[in-house]
């Protein structure tokens, strides 16, 4: 855990002062300076960009972590590794802008009532796409390097940075709307830039076709695998975004801005296990090779322990001070509360059970993932079709909240099943205990009229009846080294350490 927990911290640090500015650009200037169906707008275009560019990676981002270990070689140019896989996501993104353009009468025909705003816009998802593609690309080949810093600093700070200068452009009536569209679209090719520029930097950029033995020996076993996580990664893509787009298709652009905003509230939640995930992600596919159960095993529960609770604690800290939140939004925004509830619980149970989902699809058993995710692509549709009529958005919030908590739970079953591995430990047990004692005991907080001193004090509280518990009791040896390397003061010092 030496080597997640060291970089996971840097990588934790920059996603905090990203999500951060996140929250100054959507929850402050994009409510208040944009109108709700031109909010909606920009999340619809950047969920189709990201399902776009998943489709054109042709699952490239996957094996690049999952297969480098075989070809890693700096003297031999990793046996071409980088130059197969660039033409491979460039054919890609060719036959998926084919279809793109081909498929915009139907687009045209689902969306022209309820979101016009998409049709004009529809020919600017091309370039986003492909600047999130080249970024996929070039940001799991460097993880597959364990170099993730920099990747995150280009895509959680400058990626956001870029979008508040574009967007105080606006403010500042120095550009108008579709020249703000454009320069945000332009900004996702910037960051994807920098990474190559980084690539270079180190001197990883390959370019130069070679054919090795190695390579020829490990191509049927990589496009196998490559097919079923394109599939899988597809239908991962599509869970994310099927809402926002039932959403925008069934009620308006309108709507969709209210809950994709909210759903992004929520991803402050998934920061520490993003940042754990980067880096244990590369680290599985090196103990399948060495066959390391017991450290695969460790990882995975030491993993799911401190994502419940930092993930516990952000809910918490979210949910006691959502009302303060909602007072720096206009008052339309307030009628999603409990839109918030549900995908934030969703976001908990995500983080609640690990990596198992990255065990699966560097196993050998990675073909369960796609067949676990059709049928929870069906299950997402059709509740969303059968609850959105009836509760709005709040049922699109219920429709994800069933549909990963039953994936996460199939695919724990699955992992215990197969290779005898759960997450769960006592120490996860008490974890659960102390955050649904402190939301019991954080709900009778009143509400101050100051929304500054209402989130300051409510805050102070949650973190010292939350953590106190957790550090006194050491019930996460890693949570306990990490305030210990700060604070120095013994009593929380963890129990394995010398």
């Amino acid at each position: 855990m030496g080597l997640v927990q060291k970089a996971s911290i840097k990588i934790t640090v920059v996603s905090y002062l990203g999500i951060a500015l996140g929250y100054f650009n959507r929850v402050l200037l994009f409510t208040n300076f944009l109108l709700p169906d031109q909010v909606g707008l920009i999340a619809i275009l950047t969920s189709i960009g990201i399902f776009y560019a998943q489709f054109g990676i042709m699952g490239m981002s996957t094996v690049s972590v999952r297969f480098f270990p075989y070809f890693q070689d700096k003297e031999r140019q990793h046996h071409g590794f980088f130059f197969w896989g660039n033409c491979i996501i460039t054919i890609g993104f060719i036959i998926t802008t084919i279809l793109f353009v081909l498929l915009k009468p139907a687009v045209i025909h689902y969306y022209q009532k309820s979101s016009p705003l998409l049709i004009d816009f529809y020919y600017y998802i091309i370039p986003l796409a492909l600047g999130l593609l080249y970024f996929q690309f070039l940001e799991s080949y460097l993880r597959s390097l364990l170099k993730t810093v920099i990747s995150t600093i280009a895509y959680e700070l400058i990626g956001r940075l870029l979008v508040t200068i574009t967007l105080l452009l606006y403010i500042l009536k120095w550009i108008n709307f579709h020249e703000f569209v454009l320069l945000y679209v332009l900004g996702n090719c910037v960051i994807a830039l920098i990474l190559l520029f980084y690539v270079a930097f180190l001197k990883h950029l390959f370019l130069r076709p070679v054919i090795t033995p190695r390579l020829l020996r490990l191509i049927k076993i990589i496009a196998v695998y490559g097919f079923f996580t394109i599939l899988s990664a597809l239908g991962g893509q599509i869970l994310a975004i099927i809402d926002g787009l039932i959403v925008a298709a069934k009620l308006n652009l309108t709507q969709e801005g209210i809950y994709s905003t909210v759903f992004l509230m929520t991803t402050v939640m998934l920061l520490p296990y993003r940042s754990i995930q980067k880096i244990a992600h590369p680290l599985l596919p090196r103990f399948w090779k060495e066959r390391n159960m017991t450290a695969m095993a460790e990882l995975y529960s030491k993993t799911t322990l401190t994502d419940m609770i930092f993930g516990g604690f952000l809910f918490l800290l979210l949910w006691i001070n959502i009302f303060s939140i909602f007072r720096f939004m206009p008052k339309e925004y307030y009628s999603a509360k409990y839109v918030f509830l549900l995908l934030a619980i969703a976001r908990y149970v995500d983080m609640a059970t690990g990596i198992n989902g990255y065990i699966i699809l560097t196993s050998k058993k990675y073909r369960f993932d796609l067949w676990c995710m059709l049928f929870l692509i069906a299950l997402t549709i059709v509740l969303n079709l059968v609850f959105i009529p009836k509760y709005n958005i709040l049922g699109s919030a219920i429709a994800t909240l069933i549909s990963i908590s039953l994936y996460n739970i199939l695919r724990v079953i699955f992992v215990w099943y197969f290779y005898r591995m759960q997450p769960f430990t006592k120490n996860c047990l008490w974890v659960f205990i102390i955050t649904i004692a402190v939301w019991i005991i954080a709900a009778q907080l009143p509400d101050i009229h100051d929304k500054y001193l209402d989130i300051a004090i409510k805050s102070t509280l949650l973190a010292i009846l939350y953590f106190v518990p957790v550090l006194l009791f050491k019930l996460s040896g890693d949570v306990n080294r990490l305030v210990y390397s700060v604070t120095k003061l013994k009593y929380l010092k963890p129990k394995d350490a010398r």
